[in-house]
This record gives C-alpha cells, sequence and structure tokens, in this order.
C-alpha cells in the first residue's frame, strides 16, 4: 500500500510545481503561476508573473519571475523584495545562508543579501544555464556553454578559473566536501571536475536528459534521474566515479525525473515520468513506494525532503502533489 494511502495529505494547485522547498518547519510547493503554500495550505500570490526558479534561503524561500523580481518569502507571511531587474526574466537561482543570493538573467549573474542588495555583478560569454554556491559559501559555480566557471563570491577578480568542456552545461553541483564539481550536458550525460588538479570525467549512457541530481549519505553517492531507474554514482574515494560504472537502482519502467536525498540518512526519493514516487534505501535495498502512477501520466516535477528528514514532499506537471509524514 503506498504511503500516501494512510499518511498522506493529497494537494492540487492547478499550476505546474516548479519546486518543493524546505523551509524552516516543513515544506513549501512553488507553482509557476506565482504562488507558493507552505505545508499544504492555501497558496499565496508572491509573484506578479511566473516563478521561474526558487532556493531555500534563512528559513523561507527566495524566487525569481518573469517579472524581474527575487523576491524572499517567509511562512509567516512576510515578503521582502531582494532585487527587480525590470523587462529581464530571473531565469535560475541558488543561495547560501553564508553567501547570500545569486541570481542569473541571460548571461549576467548577480549575487545580493537581504538589505544590503546586490553587491557583486558578473558577466560571461554565454547564457548561464545553472548555479550552485559550494558547500561554505566562498565560491560559485556557472554552468554555460563549453563548461563552468569558479568565481571567489568575495573577490572583486575579473576572471574565473574556468572548467572546460565542449558542449551545454545545463545543471551544476558541487560535492558535499567541495572536491568536485557535477554538471548535467544537454547531451544526455554528465561531466564532472576533481578540483585538486582538474581531473575531468565524462558519464554517459542516459536515455534522456538528467534534469535532477541529489548527493546522497553525506556524499557517498550522486543519484541522478535521466534513466529508468535511479542511477548512482560513487563517491567513495579519491577518485570519485573515475573509471567506475554508475549503479541502477529502483525503478517502474517509467523514465526518473526527480530525485531527492534524506539530509540524515542514505535515503533516496524518486519521482518518475507516469506520476509515481518510491523512496529507496542505499543500505539494504528496501524500496517502499509512495505514490502510485497517476491516471494521466503526469511526470513529478519537483521532490524534496525537509530538514529534519520526518515529511516527503513532491509536485507533478499537472499541479497535483503529495505531503507525506514518513515513519521513523
Amino acid at each position: 500500500m503506498p504511503l500516501m494511502d494512510d499518511n498522506g495529505q493529497a494537494l492540487d494547485f492547478d499550476a505546474f510545481i516548479e519546486a518543493v522547498v524546505p523551509v524552516r518547519e516543513g515544506l513549501a510547493f512553488v507553482t509557476t503561476e506565482g504562488q507558493i503554500s507552505f505545508g499544504g495550505a492555501e497558496a499565496r500570490q508572491v509573484h506578479d508573473g511566473g516563478i521561474l526558479c526558487a532556493a531555500a534561503y534563512d528559513g523561507g524561500i527566495v524566487t525569481g519571475g518573469d517579472d524581474g523580481c527575487v523576491k524572499l518569502t517567509k511562512a509567516d507571511g512576510t515578503v521582502q523584495d531582494i532585487a527587480e531587474l525590470p523587462g529581464k526574466w530571473i531565469e535560475k537561482i541558488t543561495a547560501s545562508d553564508g553567501a547570500g543570493i545569486a541570481f542569473a538573467t541571460g548571461k549576467t549573474v548577480h549575487v545580493a543579501r537581504p538589505l544590503k542588495g546586490v553587491f557583486r555583478t558578473i558577466q560571461h560569454d554565454n547564457t548561464v544555464q545553472s548555479l550552485a554556491f559550494d558547500p561554505k559559501g566562498k565560491r560559485l559555480a556557472c554552468a554555460h556553454y563549453n563548461g563552468v566557471s569558479l568565481w571567489w563570491v568575495n573577490s572583486d577578480a575579473q576572471k574565473p578559473l574556468v572548467l572546460g568542456w565542449k558542449g551545454a552545461h545545463t545543471l551544476v553541483t558541487w560535492s558535499p566536501d567541495g572536491k568536485f564539481v557535477m554538471t548535467a550536458m544537454q547531451e544526455n550525460s554528465l561531466h564532472g571536475w576533481r578540483i585538486a588538479d582538474l581531473a575531468d570525467m565524462r558519464m554517459g549512457g542516459y536515455p534522456s536528459k538528467t534534469k535532477s541530481v541529489a548527493w546522497v549519505d553525506k556524499g557517498k553517492y550522486l543519484a541522478t534521474s535521466g534513466a529508468e531507474a535511479v542511477i548512482l554514482w560513487p563517491f567513495t574515494d579519491k577518485n570519485g566515479p573515475m573509471g567506475k560504472s554508475g549503479l541502477q537502482r529502483f525503478g517502474l519502467g517509467a523514465v526518473c525525473t526527480a530525485v531527492a536525498a534524506h539530509p540524515k540518512q542514505g535515503v533516496i526519493a524518486a519521482g518518475f515520468a507516469d506520476g509515481a514516487v518510491l523512496l529507496y534505501r542505499t543500505d539494504n535495498d528496501q524500496e517502499i513506494l509512495v505514490a502510485g502512477r497517476t491516471d494521466e501520466e503526469a511526470p513529478v516535477s519537483a521532490i524534496a525532503f525537509s530538514r529534519d528528514g520526518k515529511q516527503l514532499g513532491f509536485g507533478r506537471e499537472d499541479g497535483t502533489a503529495g505531503l507525506v509524514q514518513l515513519p521513523g
């Protein structure tokens, strides 16, 4: 029996779920219609247009929209304007409680903090596709065509360290120990670099694009979407996945579209193109069905655990969603 049947709350926001975000207490759901719902409560309108990106920050959510605004929203209803760029679309965003908020519009990246506003602007030769702060919040990775640029957040240096590899890099992430930078590519593959010596690696064989990744069990594995199973890449030694094969784990015959990692245990949550959601334990291969496939087979577009690991939230492209209380 799916966990949703006894321990879940079914939700419907009537709009594409852009993100599920862990906040100070529980989870929040973000829609492309400019709305945010905390804990499954009635959604409130935050942006005048659609929300294009979202990230957790300071116990709340920072969002970027096609109204050119960056906003910080808290569960108590307060909304703070971080930046406004009239006529621009805020397409990518990331945040670090220590470093601030970074957001991209086209080839330009801005770094800002509440009250202080934008304090750094960084230009690139190509459109920035993804952003990620390192674990300490000191460096910002900007993914774009032909590689990734690494910038020191609090430096005025005009030249970044460029991690080069031909092709379009559409998603970027740092390993929890800061030793590796990994990207997903337009060409249905992953690429990565070991920062110590800039050795690089390529991981291919995906039938579709990887749009979601998650670091599992304190960085022992990188879980990825894009195949008819969750693919786990091992990072258990200094070489990471170099020379190793990805491990294929649970699947239901549909392409995995979203993954999330439990904050305290070796547990993965995965959503699939038919709307189903599964949990998987890395230590004993146990699988738990959270939600079955939907009648309309609406793909899961976002998934996340709460910060304490006691809740799992997921949302689909058709606006249906679930909030599940997890056992133990």
